[in-house]
């Protein structure tokens, strides 16, 4: 890497009144007046590098391209980290369309602590990151980020519901969770699924097309209330449709059959059967909740699925993206009376759900046998982590030691 300053850096001066220092004559005399960050996250490895490009970054592109409205911004809820790296991403793709980003989310790193190995400069971070976006034009100066947690949404009284209330509709929404949809963080009430449907309330709202990125620990251990959901609306969807059925056992690699004994397997065994049917439930219960509002429906496209290591030796993590269009609202005539008749468009496209699972991409395998997708998550990340302000040496040191995928960057 040198520290001459491309497209997508930040000029001179912006660097110096983000983080001080005398005059200088170039970037390379800013970047070593700056102490290097050297606590290395799961976020830090290549792998991750894959989902922001050829998920988050390349469906943020088409959506930009494909929306009619003229708009210089793009509304983002996000779960930013103190570097805001998907922030970061998405700019290089918003700056260039001359749109802005006007983000709000939450600052997880809010209640990191020394004691618990983590940096100063981890705490509150995203300041130091935020003012360079902001100075850079990149963002929008009504981009907030909070101190909450992401559950706090589902308390109706928490000032992370209030704010909300106070947002339109999000262009996209990324909950990139590093625990499960199960998840409950100490002393609060709610959980990450809770979280999850007061933002698909808010987002009823929406009259174009939006996308939602969830990234999630999926276990058959860590399953808790999402399963039992994600069931119901499968089970349904069987009950009601035999093309999916159909569909399903294909993805599941089973004789239709067979498909009960197949699911009960697949939810009990760590492996991509799991992490398939774990999208499909998760894809079907999105469909049921759109297609059922009886005056604002809407439809539910997986649009892509990822699939790659973190605690475990089986794939473990999971990065959904959902494209979700809005249908025409229903107008129904006076006097209809009684209950009212809901197009049963659901099951076709369930099975369009099944079938886009069923391809479900493993990016380890990735990672070891395809060189550009390598190459490509390597020098993106390694770009990444530089304006972040992190110790290049010291990150590929770590990588070679990593747990899970160890990889030698020269």
């Amino acid at each position: 890497m040198t520290g001459e300053v491309g497209e997508d850096e930040l000029p001179e001066e912006d660097l110096i009144a983000t983080y001080g220092g005398k005059a200088v004559t170039s970037v390379e005399d800013v970047i070593s007046t700056i102490d290097r960050k050297t606590a290395y996250k799961p976020w830090h490895h290549p792998v991750k590098q894959i989902v922001r490009k050829r998920q988050w970054a390349a469906l943020t592109r088409r959506l930009l391209n494909d929306r009619a409205d003229a708009s210089a911004k793009l509304r983002y809820f996000t779960l930013p980290g103190p570097d805001l790296l998907d922030v970061r991403v998405l700019s290089e793709i918003c700056h260039p369309l001359g749109v802005q980003i006007e983000y709000f989310g939450f600052d997880v790193a809010a209640e990191a602590r020394p004691d618990a190995g983590d940096e100063p400069a981890q705490v509150g971070g995203w300041i130091n990151a935020e003012s360079a976006l902001r100075q850079s034009g990149r963002i929008s100066s009504d981009a907030l980020i909070l101190p909450d947690r992401l559950e706090d949404l589902a308390v109706e009284a928490s000032q992370a519901a209030s704010q909300l209330r106070q947002r339109p509709p999000f262009d996209v929404i990324n909950i990139d969770a590093c625990d499960h949809l199960a998840y409950r963080p100490p002393g609060r009430a709610r959980n990450t699924f809770d979280a999850l449907g007061a933002l698909l309330e808010h987002q009823m709202g929406s009259r174009t097309p939006w996308l939602l990125f969830i990234t999630t620990r999926a276990e058959p251990s860590l399953l808790g209330e999402p399963q039992l959901a994600f069931q119901q609306a499968i089970s349904q969807n069987l009950q009601a449709a035999k093309g999916f059925g159909q569909k399903l056992a294909e993805t599941l690699e089973a004789e239709e059959a067979k498909l009960g004994s197949a699911i009960a397997g697949a939810w009990n065994t760590p492996g991509f059967k799991f992490l398939k049917l774990y999208s499909v439930g998760l894809a079907k219960f999105l469909l049921q909740f759109f297609h059922s509002q009886p005056n604002v429906p809407a439809n539910v496209e997986l649009a892509s699925c990822y699939a790659y290591r973190v605690h475990s030796e089986e794939p473990d993590m999971l990065a959904l993206a959902f494209r979700v269009i809005p249908d025409r609202p229903r107008v129904y005539a006076p006097g209809v009376g009684g209950a009212l008749m809901v197009p049963n468009l659901e099951p076709e496209r369930a099975e369009r759900v099944a079938t886009r699972a069923a391809r479900l991409q493993d990016l380890d395998k990735a990672l070891e046998d395809e060189p550009d997708v390598r190459e490509e998550a390597i020098s993106g990340t390694e770009s990444l982590l530089f304006a972040a302000n992190y110790d290049l040496t010291g990150w590929k040191a770590w990588l070679a030691q990593h747990a899970r995928r160890p990889m030698k960057v020269t």
